[in-house]
């Protein structure tokens, strides 16, 4: 099981070279919601984890 903070820093990390609107798109998710959860002010839904924690290490998404 992947940790929120696990994933937090791998997206601070990312965001760093690719537009969080960019990530926000390829997964299916309101910009505002990656904005949200990098500060901390969020955690997301166990899908929206996965799927992001799968995007960030360059897996395919399940769609």
């Amino acid at each position: 099981m992947v940790s929120q903070e696990e994933v937090r820093q791998k997206l601070i990390q990312r965001a760093e070279r690719e537009k969080q609107t960019y990530i926000a798109k390829q997964i299916g998710v309101p910009k505002q919601l990656i904005s949200d959860f990098k500060l901390g002010k969020k955690r997301l839904w166990e899908s929206t984890l996965i799927a992001l924690n799968d995007y960030l290490d360059g897996n395919p998404l399940n769609t």
